[in-house]
């Protein structure tokens, strides 16, 4: 979590380039959900990604939060007239829910693609005494891209991003990044605080039907693979460290699939991303 908050840190290409939650997940949580929508909590918000969608599907107030100025800085700005009394941006960790709330009580407590930075004793902690009773708790996260029809990208993307201490595998956070590269699954829910607790996961390649997170794309370019990689924390710590080198390591990563494929920029891929997401209530 600290590359994100150190100010070199290119928040605006993160806003950019990460993948955009579907419609199919936020109306699966809603379905889901029980009561009133009145205010939700995104917790390790970052830009807004899912803050700004959770308007869209019929919340009242949504509180943002990050432990990084620097991440929801383009989340701050691009708040419009007609939304600055619905959504705000605030500076606190995930760890720290009933700070931000101002006394209010939450409906929804969500995180995404962040909860494998967050310390998930205290955060689960937080959100019982955050929500109200049989308000939701949901999570949700994706873990990797997979080249469809190409198995042997899938060994290179392995070594580039974690075998191979040449390259990205030293620079991830650990244990953060396994939770998340692993679906969560070492992440329990406490039954204690919490009910009805349903975990879903897509394995590319594997599930053999699409969960409502869902992400994939049949014309998938390394054009575009280039620009996700360099807004990774891991490519920003390999960058910093190898300065000296003057190479790019999305760049070299890319360049050997081009070469081992004879794909070009422009060659287009279907590459899906494994998903999981988990929705519980507060007893």
């Amino acid at each position: 979590m600290a590359t994100y908050a150190e100010k070199d840190f290119d928040s605006n290409n993160y806003n950019v380039n990460r993948p955009r939650y579907p419609n199919s997940l936020f109306n699966a949580l809603f379905e889901y959900h029980q009561g009133p929508k009145n205010l939700a909590l995104d917790a390790g918000s970052g830009p807004g990604t899912a803050s700004f969608p959770l308007l869209d599907h019929g919340v009242e107030k949504v509180i943002a939060t990050d432990a990084s100025d620097v991440m929801i800085k383009p989340g701050v700005e691009s708040i419009t007239p007609d939304l600055k009394d619905k959504i705000e941006f605030k500076v606190f960790p995930a760890e720290n829910l009933i700070e931000p709330l101002e006394g209010q009580t939450a409906d929804l407590v969500i995180v995404a693609e962040a909860l494998h930075w967050i310390n998930h004793d205290e955060f689960f902690e937080q959100a019982s005494k955050a929500l109200r009773p049989n308000g939701t708790l949901a999570y949700w996260g994706y873990v990797e891209p997979r080249f469809i029809d190409f198995p042997k990208a899938n060994e290179i993307y392995q070594k580039y991003v974690y075998e191979d201490d040449r390259y990205m595998g030293p620079k991830w956070i650990q244990p953060s990044k396994n939770f998340l590269r692993y679906f969560f699954n070492d992440v329990h829910v406490p039954n204690e605080c919490f009910k009805d607790i349903e975990k879903h996961d897509y394995y590319p390649g594997e599930t053999k039907t699409h969960t409502a997170y869902f992400h994939g794309d049949s014309k998938y370019t390394m054009k575009k693979f280039i620009d996700y990689l360099q807004s990774w924390s891991a490519y920003h710590t390999w960058q910093k460290d190898n300065v000296d080198k003057g190479e790019d390591i999305a760049i070299l990563f890319t360049n050997e699939l081009k070469e081992t494929f004879g794909w070009t920029d422009e060659t287009e891929l279907r590459v899906e991303w494994g998903t999981t997401y988990t929705f519980a209530r507060r007893k």
